[in-house]
């Protein structure tokens, strides 16, 4: 006996299924080791960098890996509860990535890995196409900090943690270059045209477009005025790039 609803049902389990696991990936709830893709290089893997770098959220050995890279610079940090919303898991504190210094910051490992793949690949060779050299310092207003939310409409009704209570963002105010020249956020963004303005102006359209590959906020100067001297980049659950 022919039952036609079975083919249907079966279509509908499996869309179900893969709905969920992109779901769970999403958030971080998919271990690197259940995905069908190599060890996370940061220097050069592109594919669903996203899925891949979210697979490292609870995936201490995944994100020993991904940043085993010999430019670098990192120590694990031990995990801390979560109180009133605030702590850290499988965090990284970081010195130094793809020859760029920052003074020591300690973020999630996906902030960890996605900062030092945007480095890799945007913002040095965004500095070599631009200046002919590259960034020898990042600069950076903070990271992990157990504070609220700051601007958003929200903010105003309830008490929402910011994803710097997580260690899952980070504010950076510029950056130093080999040759000895500076980039402000504040002074060099260019306000006025999406492509005009000087090679400092350009670098900072380029990398802060880059970045949305991956962080899921992408905030810069135009966002709203508390970001008029940094970028926020944040791996959270809503997906901003502006």
């Amino acid at each position: 006996m022919r039952v036609p609803f079975v083919p249907n049902t079966l279509k509908l389990l499996v869309v179900l299924v893969v709905i969920l696991f992109c779901s769970m990936a999403y958030v971080g709830h998919v271990r690197t080791s259940f995905m069908p893709f190599p060890t996370l290089n940061v220097e050069k893997s592109w594919l669903m960098v996203g899925t891949r770098l979210g697979g490292l959220k609870y995936d201490r050995a995944a994100c020993q890996a991904a940043l085993k890279a010999p430019n670098v610079q990192k120590s694990f940090v031990k995990d801390s509860p979560f109180k009133n919303g605030c702590g850290w898991v499988n965090s990284v504190r970081l010195r130094q990535f793809s020859g760029a210094k920052i003074s020591p910051i300690k973020l999630s490992c996906p902030m960890g890995a996605g900062l030092a793949m945007w480095m890799a690949q945007v913002v040095q060779p965004a500095a070599k196409k631009y200046f002919g050299t590259t960034v020898s310092r990042v600069n950076h207003l903070g990271g992990y900090s157990c504070r609220n939310i700051r601007g958003s409409l929200l903010s105003k009704y309830i008490n929402v943690k910011s994803e710097h209570a997580t260690a899952n963002a980070i504010d950076i105010s510029g950056f130093a270059l080999a040759n000895g020249s500076k980039v402000s956020i504040l002074r060099d963004w260019p306000y006025k045209s999406k492509k005009g303005g000087g090679k400092k102006a350009k670098f900072l359209r380029d990398i802060h477009y880059g970045a949305c590959t991956y962080f899921r906020v992408v905030l810069g100067p135009e966002a709203n005025r508390l970001h008029a001297n940094h970028f926020h980049f944040d791996r959270g659950l809503l997906l901003r790039c502006k």
